[in-house]
């Protein structure tokens, strides 16, 4: 019974001491100088040295800059748009090297019909200025031309009746006074009176039309014209929308085949954006053949000169976790290096739980220090981040702590005995506690009291 618990204990402080970070602790096994019951007791020296508490988790590497390419093709009722060809994976590329080419042999043919189409909405703007241009004219040339014409016309017209008129009366009058003195008879006279009403009808006509003229032909003659060019003004600015939407169309497929044609738009490593299912496996990889859908992407360009570690932290750590906290970061892909990194930013709220009763977790963005060439997207990192630096305080490991009567107990080797002491504690970092009263540094303490609760007697509690 006693070897077993020999060999627990050692294995437990050799545990200890690979662990590090919280100072060397120097342990020995009781040969003699005890009594038999604790010979088999390890214990361990209370020290005073540099104490680091921290938080331990993984993440995954990624750049903090990286830029998503997209397709920007539009499908138009395909299944997509295929790949022609493309840039390996892992290529490091400038801005404007290429990346990839998509089909536009479809987008080219749309491009020229569209072009045709614009150069007849074109035509049809020429044409609608021509007519409204016609219009105008017409407009200018009644008002400035015939208007006048008319009007001088009607005028002469009226001019001739009234000295039609009075040649008619005066030529009546005449006529009364001979048929008076018995030169004419009365039937000659009737012709001359007949001759009068009709030139006076003949004026009152004359008058009838250069007023009608004046008061509605000329006016009404000047809005059909100007309906006219309303007319044409509409059509001309129904022309010029349609050419309008045309050219839009047209610089649409300009762009589109534009978009055929990817490049890179700044530094950075090609990554394939292939999307995996929910088992994991591969649903759609980047490849020439595959075919596209609008807005899907394609690559991740990461900066990897600004590479950082997407980690999670349980909630009852995050209370210790701040922005600018010191990091030590380890990669599987590279054993034995150790990468410094500075904590950027910790997420104000938890992240959503993946399922029920799921821990609650925060996210923490660490910025990595000079990353080197071993540092790559996608990599899992497992991070330390350090909470807490202490240059000198004594400690010792958690494991020498027992409680017991709700204080806390160390087993002191002193003078061949073990005596339980009651000690005040401080933070632990999960291997090593603060000892703030109870011990001094150079004592030496059991590392595992718990099997030795029973042969040692707890000193009874003083009550106030």
């Amino acid at each position: 019974m006693q070897r077993r618990g020999f060999i627990r204990a050692t294995l437990l402080v050799s545990g200890l001491l690979c662990a590090g970070g919280g100072g060397i602790y120097v342990w020995q096994q009781s040969l003699g100088a005890a009594s038999d019951r604790f010979a088999g007791a390890v214990t361990v020296q209370v020290v005073e040295s540099e104490f680091i508490s921290s938080v331990n988790e993984s993440g995954e590497i990624e750049s903090s800059s990286n830029i998503e390419i997209k397709c920007r093709v539009k499908s138009q009722g395909r299944e997509g748009t295929t790949i022609l060809s493309v840039v390996p994976e892992g290529t490091v590329v400038k801005s404007g090297d290429f990346l990839c080419q998509l089909d536009d042999s479809l987008l080219r043919n749309q491009q020229v019909e569209q072009q045709i189409q614009v150069a007849r909405d074109q035509a049809a703007v020429i044409q609608s200025q021509s007519d409204l241009a016609t219009a105008r004219g017409m407009l200018n040339e009644f008002e400035k031309g015939v208007a006048a014409q008319e009007l001088a016309a009607l005028k002469a017209e009226l001019a001739l009746a009234e000295e039609g008129a009075k040649r008619a009366s005066e030529y009546l009058t005449h006529s009364q006074t001979l048929n008076r003195k018995g030169f004419i008879t009365r039937t000659q006279l009737e012709a001359d009176e007949f001759a009068v009403e009709k030139a006076r009808q003949a004026l009152d006509l004359a008058i009838l039309k250069l007023d009608v003229y004046e008061k509605y032909t000329h006016q009404r003659t000047i809005e059909g014209f100007k309906l006219e060019i309303a007319k044409q003004e509409a059509n001309l600015d129904a022309a010029n929308y349609t050419l309008k939407l045309s050219q839009q169309r047209e610089s649409e497929f300009e762009q589109q085949v534009d978009n055929c044609r990817i490049t890179a738009p700044s530094t950075g490593t090609v990554i394939y954006a292939n999307e995996v299912d929910r088992r994991g496996d591969a649903s759609f990889v980047i490849e020439e053949g595959s075919n596209l859908r609008d807005g899907q992407p394609i690559f991740y360009l990461p900066d990897t000169s600004r590479m950082q570690v997407r980690a999670t932290v349980n909630e009852s750590k995050i209370g210790s976790v701040d922005p600018g906290q010191d990091v030590k970061i380890s990669l599987d892909s590279a054993p034995g290096k150790v990468f410094e990194g500075k904590v950027r930013t910790v997420a104000a709220y938890p992240l959503p739980r993946r399922w029920f009763d799921a821990p609650i977790e925060y996210e923490v963005i660490v910025a990595l220090v000079n990353p080197g060439t071993d540092v790559r997207t996608g990599l899992r990192a497992k991070i330390e981040i350090l909470t807490q630096i202490i240059p000198s305080v004594r400690q010792a490991p958690i494991s020498a702590v027992i409680p017991h009567a709700e204080e806390r107990f160390v087993f002191v080797r002193k003078k061949g005995t073990i005596e339980a002491r009651a000690i005040q504690t401080g933070s632990n970092n999960d291997r090593f506690v603060i000892i703030e009263s109870g011990v001094e540094a150079g004592e030496e303490v059991l590392i595992d009291p718990e099997s030795y609760r029973d042969q040692v007697e707890f000193p009874v509690a003083i009550k106030p």
